[in-house]
């Protein structure tokens, strides 16, 4: 008896606790999605992280995947690509532990992961991978013989081509998308047109079986013919809707292809204008601190210009001593801090490949920058992290007055305010944060750090 007491007791707490998991996962992915839609990204990315963790351990492949695959778009939006590749390595053997588990294939669980790896990739520019990406979509696909992923590959490979320049291709790609839709629509409405047409002569069959009153047979012939109508309007309806989706696609790309001559346009613009000033310049009093404004500014706009029409172009790599390179870039500044202002340096002996000359650009303009606003008696430190195998930092900070709270969105945005050229025209900031993209980065401002201004630039290598 005390057995059989302990055995339900045993199987009751198994119960609850299984229940209890399934909850706090749900819970979980509640919260990070509610997270998303308050744009708190870092939180979301947390807990879609704890969410993807609990589905795994319960074994909940599909949701498990739908969670890894959110938190690996939220690392990779703040260009984590490192971590964002190995979240999504560990969901395809999450999905592959459940085929071994269960004995069947779940080519359907592998899609999404597909597609989010290739998203990555063209956000790189790697074209190759990517193409490659799009390859094992289309055989997952086929092999899981899914309506729902077959239109969604058509969007896919749709969006592919549009992002990888080849324009031609992507209108082919839609043009098909549309002949598809329709296809499979009318298959549909002819699927429907066959039931109700069976239906129509089984009912009619019956009329005339049981050969009921003449009356009756007329009444149930008039349903039917009102049946016709309405199914005749709602093909009409359906077609309507197609062409309606036909010609809002058609303006659509219309529009992309105007916004995208427009941006060209202005980048021109803006270049036959800096170089429309420079001879004018020329001519002026180079002494005054307008002319010299007006000189830097002529500059930023032109090397803006050039970083926006290079930024798949790759730096020239070198090895350094990162140790020697960052006490070099504090050298360079010593005579621009105020009194007994302190300057440290925290990096190791160690060789890297950096691209030298951008590098060196961003740093002695975070530094120059923390000198002219750190007090005497002040701080900056220039530190050096290494967070992967592939993954350094570089870390600006000083105890000087900081970044106002509504001015940090916009710091890393060109042209966001109207300044005094005299007191800099903020494309500083702007130019070292595409830098920082071309070398395969990104330059963020620390919004924890509230004793001054803290900059991190991390590189991937």
């Amino acid at each position: 008896m005390r057995k059989l007491l302990l055995l339900c007791l045993v199987t009751t707490y198994c119960v609850c606790s299984q229940g209890f998991a399934q909850n706090r996962a749900d819970d979980l992915k509640k919260q990070a999605q509610e997270s998303l839609e308050k744009k708190e990204y870092i939180k979301a990315r947390y807990l879609f992280l704890q969410a993807y963790n609990a589905f795994s351990s319960q074994k909940n492949y599909e949701e498990a995947v739908v969670c890894g695959v959110q938190a690996s778009a939220l690392y990779h939006r703040e260009n984590y690509y490192k971590e964002a590749f190995e979240l999504l390595a560990g969901t395809e053997q999450i999905v592959a532990s459940g085929e071994s588990q269960t004995g069947k294939k779940l080519p359907a669980l592998y899609y999404p992961i597909i597609k989010e790896r290739m998203r990555m990739y063209i956000k790189m520019g790697r074209t190759a991978p990517a193409k490659t990406q799009l390859g094992l979509l289309e055989e997952t696909t086929q092999e899981a013989g899914n309506d729902s992923l077959n239109i969604d590959l058509l969007y896919t490979r749709a969006a592919y081509f549009y992002a990888t320049g080849q324009e031609k291709t992507g209108n082919e790609a839609v043009n098909y998308l549309l002949q598809e839709n329709s296809r499979q629509q009318a298959a549909r409405e002819q699927a429907r047109y066959d039931e109700l047409k069976k239906q129509y002569d089984e009912s009619l069959q019956t009329i005339t079986d049981k050969d009921d009153s003449l009356s009756s047979k007329q009444y149930l012939i008039v349903g039917l013919c009102i049946l016709a109508i309405i199914l005749a309007a709602g093909l009409i309806g359906v077609a309507f809707i197609l062409l309606r989706f036909i010609i809002l696609t058609r303006k659509q790309k219309k529009s992309i292809q105007i916004a995208n001559e427009n941006n060209e346009l202005k980048t021109q613009f803006i270049r036959n204008i800096s170089a429309q000033m420079e001879p004018t310049l020329q001519t002026l009093d180079a002494s005054q601190p307008g002319v010299q404004a007006l000189h830097l500014f002529a500059d930023h706009i032109q090397t803006l210009s050039d970083l926006e029409n290079s930024l798949t172009e790759p730096y020239e790599m070198q090895e350094k001593n990162i140790a020697t390179f960052c006490d070099e870039m504090m050298d360079k500044i010593r005579d621009q801090v105020q009194n007994d202002v302190t300057l440290t340096v925290n990096a190791p002996k160690l060789s890297i490949k950096i691209a030298p000359e951008p590098l060196e650009h961003i740093l002695l303009h975070l530094l120059k920058n923390a000198a002219y606003y750190t007090p005497a008696e002040g701080k900056i430190w220039l530190d050096f992290k290494k967070r992967g195998a592939h993954t350094h930092q570089f870390i600006i900070t000083d105890t000087g007055c900081g970044i106002e709270e509504e001015k940090r969105e916009r710091i890393f945005k060109p042209f966001s305010e109207i300044k005094d050229l005299t007191k800099g025209d903020g494309l500083g900031l702007p130019i070292c944060s595409l830098m920082a993209t071309k070398m395969n980065g990104s330059l963020t401002l620390d919004s924890g750090y509230t004793k001054g201004a803290r900059f991190v630039l991390e590189l991937h290598i």
